[in-house]
């Protein structure tokens, strides 16, 4: 993950492009196809038509992520952004951010992480480092990259201001699909199905450190428990017992300790993904006077990962007051379907209907069951069930991108904070517009995959060589969630949210270029947003207060 070109002596806005899940460039190359890139469509779009005293960064390297579809690369880079704005910040240069798909969860999650550390008083070890490698900071003098919370205390201090954001003028989102993770739960750990779970309630300093019984349970178990085990199980002789005994002894106390880290772990990952939650909505509230979301009805990736959240989860707004003032107890209103056991082992065939006949060892004509048959029946009944549930869930998370231990994916928004009921994204028109451009491209999509069968056919190549050598001209347009950056209506409307939101641009230009419904549109969603973030705000304060 790297940079972007801040070190122009020309003080421009700078505009930030992000790009979303498997949209990296895995060279590392700065120039190329990507809408991102420079040289791309996308990009000379905006060169010839952003507002003046806003500008593309013109040399330097541009920001990469992997692009890697997990939340835990999401957040890596989440932190790489938020150096590179605090770089910026140090620089005095106002900039602007735009993100497509995971883009602008990436955004999101930078804004977020610096209204925590503003709360926190304390700087994050991977921000710490980030920090670092731009020489915004510096290591002790030590040399040793490894820092304690008194030093990310006194490096927060270095950094306050910066972390404000001031300079940011404008981000825009297209396509994204807000993910709002919160924890499992488990022992001493109260997960969002627990009737009890809330998001209520301020933030206080204590709930920046870790939680206080996690230290003591884990010395604990390890003096009182862990300890006197492997000594006595070291022993050369503990009550004349054999060494088997004295050895399952000692996995035990492995295991047990290896839980007790587990609760341990556990318990951190709840406190912190609980504060965190719990800032969303002030965080939004800082930062959604300067937010444009634009995204389709239709749009694939947020409608597909809507589908994957669990259907019994509690609403947002269900969740954001205490649960003694509730209204309706929660309740599961649905649940996963039963997974059914695709995954089973076959017993071995007796016999196989061949002429000249064959025999598989148990004679031509035995009906009887075998051993092994009844073997194999028993373990698809019981054993095969949760081997596939196992799968399923194992893909479920895949298909999320949660690879946070101990968390679960329960909302996706069109709105950084799921309260986004009844709106949206993109004008009647322009939504349609996008919808009969992918579907046309999707017909081509097909055409052309015909087109390449029968090529494969009539020159008697195999089909997979055929397809490694050639490359789809319509395949990223045949979605609507893939059209946002090349669809030049959408390239106005970002255009001019980025020009209303300069403070180098003249009014009469910021409107430049942008039919009044659109400059209409945008005006009322701006209002809307507004007037969305201070009701749910005095909502959940209310039911707080009472």
């Amino acid at each position: 993950m790297t940079d972007s070109g801040a070190d122009s002596l020309v003080q421009d806005e700078i505009v930030i492009l992000v790009h979303g899940t498997f949209a990296g460039d895995k060279d590392g190359n700065d120039e190329g196809h990507r809408w991102w890139q420079r040289g791309s469509d996308t990009w000379r779009w905006l060169e010839d038509n952003l507002p003046p005293g806003v500008s593309l960064p013109q040399d330097g390297r541009l920001f990469h992520w992997s692009g890697a579809n997990t939340q835990s690369a999401r957040l890596s880079a989440s932190m790489e952004l938020l150096a590179l704005l605090v770089e910026l910040e140090r620089k005095g240069r106002a900039y602007h951010l735009v993100g497509h798909s995971h883009g602008g969860s990436v955004i999101w999650e930078a804004l977020l992480t610096s209204q925590v550390l503003r709360r926190g008083g304390m700087l994050a070890d991977h921000l710490y480092h980030a920090l670092v490698r731009r020489g915004v900071l510096s290591y002790d003098e030590s040399g040793s990259g490894a820092v304690g919370n008194r030093s990310l205390a006194r490096k927060y201090q270095a950094v306050s201001s910066e972390l404000e954001l001031g300079r940011l003028r404008s981000w825009t989102t297209l396509g994204t699909p807000f993910l709002c993770h919160l924890p499992q739960g488990g022992l001493l750990a109260r997960g969002w199905r627990d009737a009890k779970f809330s998001l209520a309630g301020e933030v206080r300093p204590r709930d920046f450190k870790a939680p206080r019984w996690t230290a003591p349970l884990a010395l604990t178990y390890m003096l009182g428990v862990f300890g006197p085990s492997l000594l006595l199980s070291l022993a050369v002789s503990w009550f004349e017992l054999s060494w088997i005994i004295r050895l399952v002894w000692l996995v035990l106390a492995i295991a047990g300790l290896k839980y007790t880290l587990k609760v341990v772990v556990r318990g951190d990952v709840t406190h912190a993904l609980t504060t965190r939650a719990r800032l969303a909505r002030s965080a939004f509230a800082r930062f959604s006077s300067r937010w444009l979301g634009l995204y389709a009805a239709t749009d694939e990736a947020i409608t597909g990962l809507r589908a994957l959240c669990p259907p019994e989860a509690p609403g947002y707004a269900q969740l954001s007051v205490p649960p003694a003032q509730r209204g309706i107890p929660r309740k599961p209103t649905a649940q996963w379907p039963r997974v059914p056991t695709l995954l089973r082992l076959n017993a071995p065939l007796k016999h196989v209907a061949l002429a000249p006949q064959v025999s598989m060892g148990y004679g031509y004509y035995f009906t009887g069951s075998t051993l092994t048959e009844d073997a194999y029946g028993r373990v698809n009944k019981w054993f095969m069930p949760g081997v596939n549930a196992a799968l399923a869930k194992r893909l479920l998370r895949t298909g999320q991108g949660c690879d946070v231990p101990y968390t679960d994916l329960v909302h996706v928004s069109t709105w950084p904070v799921p309260i986004d009921a009844g709106v949206v994204g993109l004008p009647d028109r322009i939504d349609a517009a996008l919808e009969r451009n992918a579907m046309a491209h999707a017909g081509l999509l097909g055409l052309e995959v015909r087109q390449m069968i029968a090529r494969a056919a009539m020159n008697g190549t195999r089909l997979p060589g055929i397809a490694a050598g050639q490359q789809l001209s319509v395949s990223g347009k045949a979605l609507v969630h893939t059209s946002y950056c090349t669809d030049p209506e959408v390239l106005r409307m970002i255009r001019h949210h980025i020009a209303v939101s300069s403070r180098t641009c003249q009014a009469e230009a910021a409107g430049a270029g942008t039919a009044a419904d659109v400059r209409r549109w945008i005006a009322a969603t701006r209002e809307h947003v507004a007037e969305k973030v201070t009701s749910h705000d005095a909502q959940a304060h209310g039911a707080t207060a009472s």
